[in-house]
């Protein structure tokens, strides 16, 4: 027998680029969930910084579409006011201008008001009393929201 040592095996270290393809795989991110993915794996800050680099610069992370199509479809889902989805953007880490831009096109130029008046459609009546009724909507509303001027404007309250 004859006691030959095995060859090193050459370190098998994760590529940040591959790791964060997998994330983005998974659905739309922006750049600052990609960088805490990464940090979050053990990922040097210069590795990280590389790697958003090259993602960028190959397409694969875009903060202005990806905000927009996110903004979009939160909007298709649940109907909010501006400021109810400016928030949630804001929270997945997009820039403020970015989050500024993806609003208003998915508002498409609609005002909070016919957001609100289109959510109202789409519920059915509780309540026969229509003070009560009004006053569940106008909660509605909040929840979603709206301030007090748009649920006033919109319910005919005031």
């Amino acid at each position: 027998m004859t006691n030959a040592r095995r060859p090193a095996r050459p370190s098998l270290k994760p590529d940040p680029i591959a790791v964060a393809v997998r994330y983005l795989a998974q659905g739309d991110r922006s750049a600052a969930q990609v960088e805490r993915h990464l940090e979050g794996r053990g990922f040097a800050k210069a590795a990280v910084r590389a790697a958003l680099r090259t993602l960028h610069r190959l397409g694969y992370v875009n903060d202005e579409a990806v905000a927009l199509r996110m903004a979009q479809a939160r909007l298709a889902r649940r109907l909010m006011a501006r400021e109810a989805l400016a928030a949630e953007l804001d929270g997945r880490g997009f820039a403020a201008e970015t989050v500024a831009r993806a609003v208003g096109g998915a508002f498409a130029g609609q005002s909070d008001e016919a957001v609100a008046e289109r959510f109202l459609e789409s519920l059915p009546a509780r309540f026969k009393e229509p003070d009560r009724e009004r006053g569940r909507r106008a909660g509605l509303l909040r929840g979603r929201g709206f301030s007090s001027d748009v649920s006033e404007a919109v319910l005919g309250i005031g």
